[in-house]
């Protein structure tokens, strides 16, 4: 039976240990794993149905039972500069999903969180003591069954206008591993499909398809409910399984994601200052 997931370490750990192909390196941050994987050819591509680029995985305790996050941030932040390692002047910030349905909320509760700067004049920056600080636009293209219009021509006629160094993609992702439900954030280089996780795949969204690098950044919240009745001979067609708890999950994924999003796009800013401009 497939099971759908978005997640490399879980289409890693179903492979050969001894897969060439592919690079693997894991740090520890207080309470939260480090994992980075690296897909370096077209064979170990193919293996593990993923596109070859650099994955970094952040697992941490389950969020409802945490307090202090700052473990969890500061690995998310070493993760995006393991991702992306050039400078930042301008930058898009794109939350993809539909804040109608909670488990698919988390791209625009995140965007919505994030510092806006691009509007801000030189002079005004100056004035109010910030000349660091780095041009970041954020967009919510919603979903198309809303709009009308599909998430990529949003994104590539905004990515036309701005011309950004670097486009943030964050979405809801499916794992397979139920333990791995709003407990694992995943990023990656390589690009993203938004909806692909729920079997309803739209554009991709690569520095391939838009000609600008792209992080994509998620966060599991739903699994297929076959993980759940691997015996079952018939299988669940288009049923996915989310926490009782997901409101509270989503909003304190949305609060880690987003401080350490504008941790890593104003380095030069205290993140006390970032907070109380947001």
């Amino acid at each position: 039976m497939n099971i759908r997931t978005d997640l490399v370490l879980e289409q890693q750990e179903g492979c050969d240990s001894n897969l060439s192909g592919i690079e693997k390196e894991y740090k520890k941050t207080g309470n939260a794993t480090l994992s980075i994987i690296k897909i370096c050819d077209d064979e170990a591509s193919n293996i593990l149905q993923k596109p070859k680029g650099t994955y970094c995985t952040v697992e941490f305790p389950r969020l409802d039972f945490v307090c202090d996050t700052a473990d969890i941030i500061n690995a998310t932040v070493k993760a995006l500069k393991k991702v992306f390692k050039n400078n930042i002047t301008n930058a898009l910030v794109v939350g993809l999903g539909n804040t109608d349905i909670t488990p698919d909320a988390l791209g625009p509760f995140v965007a919505d969180r994030v510092l806006a700067t691009r509007h801000l004049g030189d002079a005004l920056k100056h004035d109010l003591g910030l000349d660091d600080l780095k041009s970041v636009c954020c967009l919510a293209p919603n979903v198309l069954g809303k709009t009308g219009i599909e998430s990529y021509d949003l994104i590539t006629a905004t990515t036309k206008k701005i011309k950004p160094d670097l486009i943030i993609a964050i979405d809801a992702l499916a794992a397979r591993d139920p333990s791995r439900l709003c407990r694992t954030i995943q990023l990656s280089d390589s690009g993203i499909c938004p909806g692909a996780g729920v079997n309803n795949s739209r554009k991709e969204l690569s520095k391939k398809t838009i000609g600008i690098p792209i992080i994509a950044v998620g966060i599991p919240t739903v699994i297929d409910a076959n993980s759940f009745f691997e015996n079952t001979k018939t299988p669940i067609e288009n049923m996915m399984v989310t926490p009782k708890e997901i409101d509270l999950l989503v909003e304190k994924s949305a609060q880690i994601l987003a401080r350490a999003i504008n941790i890593f796009l104003q380095p030069e800013l205290d993140i006390d200052v970032i907070e109380s401009l947001t």
